[in-house]
């Protein structure tokens, strides 16, 4: 009788990629900043056996040095989620095509090839393609499309032009390079206004906005951000920025696994794969 081989596919691993790159980061990114703001940028010597080595030839300025640096560590960390996005996408891709697989009698080594091949598929689509497909497996369409393209404009900005802006970087009818990013807003209400909580102001809620036990309901919900740049003018990222655009891929992860189509449970009478 043929052993059965059962191949256990796990949802909550295809935001990994992601969430690992937003998580690395973020991590490397503020430990970097907090020991910029501590160096004096002096060139760095390098001990390689018996011989040092010091490697001048950056006729900068202490301010244009720092910022050199500082474009070049947050040029590495859209590389970083940019990457992850696309990882996790090729991950929902290979996921979404392995639950379409027919169970039957097969070989071990058929079972291999065939992981190989939707491996290879989900490599090949550029960007828009690969999202087009993966959202056609869905339960609903996720949207990143015009925040991941804004992601890949920022970077090569920051790591080929030194964070300059130039015409080749902007959207013709605009003018404009737009970073566009979701976040997450914590508002109170003022009446029908809505107030973005800020750190170190007073809630003020009016005369009609508190609850009867004093307190004032505190709410969140996700909104899209956008920040322009000119031709000419250079692009600036704070870690707060940078902080804000690593938690919007982190929702887009979240999100992405909610959409995934549930699986059938197994059925522990019959092999979903033989060989």
């Amino acid at each position: 009788m043929a052993e059965a081989i059962t191949l256990t596919l796990n949802p909550a691993g295809v935001g990994d990629p992601l969430k690992r790159a937003v998580a690395t980061a973020t991590q490397v990114i503020g430990t970097c900043i907090r020991a910029l703001e501590a160096d004096d940028l002096a060139p760095a010597d390098l001990q390689a056996e018996f011989m040092a080595y010091r490697f001048d030839g950056l006729d900068l300025s202490i301010g244009e040095r720092r910022a050199m640096i500082h474009n070049w560590l947050f040029a590495k960390g859209f590389q970083d989620l940019v990457r992850g996005v696309r990882e996790m996408l090729e991950e929902a891709h290979f996921y979404l095509a392995m639950i379409k697989s027919d169970p039957g009698l097969t070989t071990m080594a058929k079972i291999e090839a065939d992981i190989a091949a939707k491996r290879l598929a989900a490599q090949k689509p550029s960007f828009p393609l690969l999202l087009e497909q993966v959202n056609a497996g869905l339960r609903e369409p996720i949207i990143f499309e015009a925040e991941y393209l804004s992601f890949q404009k920022v970077r090569n900005c920051l790591e080929h032009r030194a964070g300059c802006v130039l015409p080749k970087d902007v959207d013709p009818t605009s003018g404009l390079l737009t970073l566009h990013f979701p976040r997450l807003k914590a508002f109170y209400k003022r009446g029908s206004e809505e107030i973005e909580i800020a750190g170190g102001e007073q809630i003020d809620p009016g005369p009609n906005g508190a609850h009867s036990e004093g307190g004032v309901p505190i709410l969140v919900k996700r909104v899209m951000r956008s920040r322009e740049y000119c031709v000419g003018e250079n692009v600036e990222i704070t870690l707060q920025h940078f902080a804000e655009i690593a938690m919007a891929c982190h929702l887009f992860a979240d999100d992405l696994m909610s959409k995934l189509p549930q699986l059938d449970p197994i059925d522990e009478g019959h092999g979903t794969h033989g060989r």
